[in-house]
């Protein structure tokens, strides 16, 4: 693969982890206001469904079964992920779900599809480390919280292993599209039947409409695009570990919390890991002349 179009494919992901971390911010904003997780979840998804119906092109709006699994396997990640976010500390959710580079690899590996270079065990170290140090906090909290951590770490793996097979190249709108629809519908039954409980004011709903595009649909489009350029599960989940991060940033930004020599130091090493996979792809690429 070209460097040029690596760097292409990494620099869409790594906008896409940017997106998704301002996740936590915008379903703060959503449990104050009288939000579950359920409600979360479901609108999360089913907001850009809907704008995507109504205003993308008639010929994208054919069916796409593969990015609609996707998108229910990804939904269950996120239930998972907001899930235990009750039920243990923030930290630890996100730790929990930062395992999710050493899963794809392991599959990867077991399928004979990776191979564990010095580089690649090097940025997976450096990568997990690096939001270890980011997070700085307590780890603490019960068995059933860390399953739901686990399983959302278990879920995601699952969507970037399946994405390069089950997307078209070239198909980024539509398999975004399909992706969002597919996470929406698995949530519809319980949520209509009364289980879902939603945002009460207008502060409330304009949180879900930023979450749903700004943190759900954009991100979606532009890690598609991504993983269809790169097509290799294991980069995808290095790239992605710049979430957490972020995350930590955007608090300390917005929110005015502390920043820490620590996270500081994990966010060096979370970028480190990345650019050690841009500089691994460019030491094996030959020699261009132009």
């Amino acid at each position: 693969m070209p460097i040029k179009f690596y760097l292409q494919g990494a620099s869409l992901v790594l906008l896409a982890a940017l997106g998704f971390s301002l996740q936590p911010l915008f379903a703060r904003e959503v449990y104050a206001d009288g939000a579950n997780a359920l409600g979360l979840v479901w609108l999360r998804f089913l907001v850009p469904s809907v704008l995507l119906l109504v205003f993308i092109p008639a010929k994208t709006r054919r069916l796409r079964p593969g990015a609609g699994v996707l998108g229910m396997i990804n939904g269950m990640a996120s239930l998972c992920y907001f899930i235990a976010l009750q039920q243990v500390t923030v930290s630890l959710t996100v730790m929990l779900l930062s395992l999710f580079p050493l899963l794809v690899f392991l599959q990867g590996w077991a399928r004979r599809q990776e191979s564990l270079t010095g580089s690649r065990l090097l940025a997976l170290v450096g990568a997990l480390a690096g939001v270890y140090f980011t997070l700085d906090g307590d780890f603490a909290g019960s068995w059933g919280g860390i399953l739901f951590g686990l399983g959302a770490a278990l879920f995601y793996s699952a969507y970037l292993v399946g994405a390069p097979r089950w997307m078209p190249v070239g198909d980024a709108l539509g398999s975004s599209a399909w992706t969002l629809i597919g996470a929406a519908l698995v949530f519809s039954v319980p949520a209509i039947l009364g289980f879902a409980d939603m945002p009460q004011t207008i502060r409330g709903w304009s949180a879900v409409l930023a979450l749903g595009i700004v943190s759900t649909f954009i991100p979606f489009l532009l890690l598609i695009k991504g993983i269809g350029m790169l097509r290799r599960q294991f980069d995808v989940a290095i790239f992605s570990t710049l979430e957490p991060v972020a995350s930590i940033f955007w608090a300390w930004l917005i929110l005015h919390e502390t920043l820490s020599e620590n996270s500081l130091l994990g966010g060096v090493m979370v970028l480190g890991a990345a650019l050690l996979m841009i500089w691994s792809q460019s030491r094996s690429q030959p020699a261009c002349v132009s």
